[in-house]
């Protein structure tokens, strides 16, 4: 395993009541008594980084010895689908699996379950519960982000760096949040919703349907033909053809239908995971916690999202008892897939940026450049991991880095020109030719921009954009002054090739100007 550095750590396990128990590690010993249940809690350290240490756990005259023990930076890889993406349905997994080896990077996932005993239930120890190295052969189980962050931060600062997975795909924000959070962040009609949920459920019907539903046993993430196709990227039609051949007609399928009811052993159910795995993981020494989720919010209430989601923030926080620094990743750009339609997800990326500039501690990653117009998980992760990296080196390790993106702050309007003016651009902006994931952009047009003269919106696609050093200048007969209203990564789908020196993309902004005087959205 990978244990926190310089922070008191906690163990906790069972033993016979009253029993004492001692952990000793680095030379320290700490102890404490079980209780008239067995349950046993204590604190030892702080530890300083190490790449080999044995943990004794002793009880009386028994004794367990923990080996191969790593003592470095942890972090919580926590939210829902782009989270949990497996490396093996990477872009560039093949990569890197050629040089991924790595013993001083590991990775603990916690089985998804969704209540509490479910654990208990099903063989969940097959492929979760335990820590894998970064090694070819386990490298396809690493969360994609969290793989590509700990694989920066270790390179660059040479100390062992663990992940702990505790993300489920498709579930909202209140899943994950505590009733009293969820009060506290407006989220009322999350719980009750739920309440009318179950005052409608047949116990026994509920029950039975849960129980031979494969779906509700997640021990086996890559032997669901469906999901690893729609995880790949697959159409429907293809995904259809992989399930039943060239049957004609090809079977109708209703996604919606085929969704578990809500009750108290769905994991979409407010404070459900929350108490089945968030809880059950904490009080594990962490560093910080990386977080990517919303877009389950965005198809549900996207209008509650700007209060719940800095009341998430706070709710972690108190379970750990330490303002630990909360990196999260804005929304990528997207369409449509399966019945999920993009256009709310504007909503849930302004809630973001402004939990991102109103919350103490926290970090947005922007990755305006990387979305899939037809696909909810952009597969190259990378950019993904690296920027919260980045993040991480600046907010957490204090280092003087651009990690912010490029944010519009103002715009001119002189002899047809149109001067869109950003800060945090380093040492400059430049059009990019091309995003990281290998999309065509045209270097004289500012993607994702939209413009409107009063209420007649102009075609950007032929108004050509230079950059020069923290300004965007646009030229065409069109512009003139007036009421002008920009808007850069509007809606759904877009895709920004705006970056500053540290090849950071413009993250969304709205500016209106009335004859000179700017109003910033």
């Amino acid at each position: 395993m990978t244990l926190q550095r310089g922070k008191p750590i906690a163990f906790w396990g069972t033993a016979g009541a009253g029993d004492e128990v001692s952990i000793t590690v680095q030379n320290m010993t700490a102890s404490c008594r079980a209780a008239t249940n067995g349950c046993w809690r204590a604190e030892i350290g702080p530890l300083e980084a190490s790449f080999q240490e044995t943990i004794q756990i002793a009880s009386g005259d028994d004794s367990v010895f923990l080996h191969d023990v790593q003592v470095g930076d942890v972090y919580l890889a926590a939210g829902q689908s782009n989270m949990e993406f497996y490396m093996r349905y990477d872009a560039d997994f093949a990569d890197e699996m050629e040089t991924c080896t790595n013993d001083d990077i590991r990775f603990f996932d916690y089985p998804e379950v969704s209540y509490p005993d479910q654990i208990n239930e099903a063989d969940y120890g097959r492929n979760f519960g335990f820590w894998r190295r970064a090694t070819a052969d386990q490298l396809q189980w690493f969360s994609a982000p969290a793989y590509y962050f700990a694989k920066t931060l270790q390179a660059r600062y040479g100390v062992p760096i663990g992940i702990v997975g505790c993300n489920w795909g498709g579930t909202p924000a209140c899943a994950w949040m505590s009733e009293e959070a969820i009060e506290e962040g407006g989220g009322g009609l999350y719980l009750e919703e739920y309440r009318e949920a179950l005052a409608d459920l047949d116990p026994e019907t509920y029950e039975n349907r849960f129980r031979t539903d494969p779906a509700s046993w997640r021990t086996e993430p890559f032997a669901d033909a469906a999901s690893v196709m729609l995880m790949e990227g697959r159409i429907l039609e293809e995904i259809l053809r992989g399930l039943y051949g060239d049957m004609t007609p090809p079977p109708q399928i209703d996604f919606s239908a085929m969704a578990p009811p809500m009750g108290p052993k769905n994991e979409k159910r407010p404070c459900g995971l929350y108490e089945s795995m968030l809880s059950q993981v904490a009080p594990y020494g962490m560093r910080g916690i990386l977080y990517y989720q919303g877009e389950s919010d965005g198809d549900a209430h996207p209008e509650l999202y700007a209060t719940l989601f800095p009341a998430l923030i706070r709710c972690f926080r108190r379970l750990w008892n330490d303002e630990l620094p909360f990196l999260f990743v804005q929304l990528a750009p997207f369409g449509r897939w399966m019945q999920c339609v993009g256009e709310p997800y504007a909503i849930i990326r302004e809630a973001q940026q402004h939990t991102a500039d109103t919350v103490p501690g926290v970090g947005m990653a922007v990755i305006t450049d990387i979305g899939m117009e037809l696909d909810i998980h952009p597969k190259k992760k990378k950019p993904v991991g690296e920027r919260l990296a980045l993040l991480a080196e600046k907010i957490i390790y204090g280092e003087d880095v651009l990690c912010e993106a490029p944010t519009l702050l103002g715009m001119e309007v002189k002899d047809g020109q149109l001067r869109l003016r950003f800060g945090n651009v380093g040492t400059g902006l430049h059009l990019a030719a091309h995003t990281p994931d290998g999309a065509q952009t045209h270097p004289a047009r500012l993607g994702g921009l939209t413009l409107a003269l009063g209420d007649e919106e102009l075609d950007c696609s032929s108004i050509p954009a230079t950059a020069d050093n923290d300004t965007v200048i646009l030229r065409s007969s069109e512009i003139r002054k007036g009421r002008i209203t920009a808007e850069l990564g509007r809606g759904g789908w877009f895709r920004i090739n705006l970056y500053n020196s540290a090849d950071l993309p413009a993250r969304p902004g709205r500016l209106t100007t009335n004859e000179g005087v700017t109003h910033i959205h």
